[in-house]
């Protein structure tokens, strides 16, 4: 007896199911970063035997979750850095995507560990995008030479924590938070010679 072999992707139910969870999952840890699988399932409108089929344990969700973030985050930093614009334009709108991403998944701030790996997925290896454009920037004298890449993408990464911190305890908006980032960033990492492209 010959058995077929399994299908190479899920069916297109199956996908739409897991997407429904996920976005419930993101919405409803948004709010409630401990709730349960079982409120997931009832937040979703799909039942709890389809929510285990797609994800068996709390942390194959938030796993799942955190692949989001990096494809988000990833997905982010590409179209940015494709858009033609001034150092100062790039470094003011990295803080508020970054910023954005962080308040859509909010549930990372009861996950820090998952927060730092996020922030580390969103720079740091000759892959990257954004550190990519940094590198080219400095040779084209926008950015300033004294600073390796991988120290402003560290940068980054401590002042966007900082921020969603405030955030989470109320100190300051996400349209705050992100364009405090971006303006610091641009104020720390421009050439003096790029600081007249603050209207461009």
């Amino acid at each position: 007896m010959t058995t077929e072999p399994p299908e190479p992707h899920p069916r297109a139910d199956a996908r739409r199911n897991r997407r429904t969870v996920l976005d419930a999952a993101v919405a409803l840890l948004a709010q409630r970063p401990q709730a349960t699988m079982q409120e997931v399932a009832d937040a979703s409108g799909l039942g709890r035997t389809t929510v285990y089929r797609h994800f068996p344990k709390r942390q194959d969700l938030i796993d799942a979750l955190f692949e989001e973030v990096l494809r988000e985050a990833a997905a982010t930093m590409e179209e940015a850095v494709k858009e033609p614009r001034s150092a100062r334009a790039l470094l003011c709108d990295i803080g508020e995507r970054i910023i954005a991403i962080g308040d859509r998944y909010a549930f990372l701030d009861a996950h820090p560990e998952l927060r730092e790996r996020a922030l580390q997925g969103a720079g740091g290896s000759n892959a990257d995008p954004l550190a990519n454009y940094l590198a080219a920037a400095q040779k084209r004298g926008e950015i300033r030479s004294d600073l390796p890449v991988a120290w402003m993408l560290t940068s980054l990464r401590g002042l966007t924590i900082v921020a969603m911190v405030e955030r989470q305890a109320g100190r300051m908006t996400t349209e705050e938070a992100g364009s405090y980032v971006g303006e610091t960033l641009a104020t720390a990492f421009l050439a003096p010679a790029a600081e007249d492209d603050r209207g461009k």
